[in-house]
């Protein structure tokens, strides 16, 4: 999947080592009302030779959408131990 949404750069892409880390990233964010966000799909996304997870989240609060992507080149493919 290539998403074509003009909110996705490939570019601002956060760099992580793990699932769980992107979790808390997101857990740490709040909308800019003030409200918690929520997962509401996480999609494998492949631009170039990288990997990405998408993950798209809407405010608890007020349902604003936020998308955050994620490189996940580091772990992406290797066992886990």
């Amino acid at each position: 999947m290539t998403p074509t949404s003009p909110d996705i750069r490939f570019d601002h892409a956060i760099d992580v080592t793990s699932i769980a880390q992107e979790y808390e990233i997101i857990g740490r964010q709040r909308c800019d009302c003030g409200g918690r966000l929520q997962l509401t799909r996480q999609s494998l996304v492949t631009h170039g030779h990288h990997h990405y997870d998408l993950m798209e989240t809407e405010c608890m609060a007020c349902h604003r959408p936020r998308n955050f992507l994620f490189n996940i080149d580091s772990f992406f493919g290797k066992d886990r131990v």
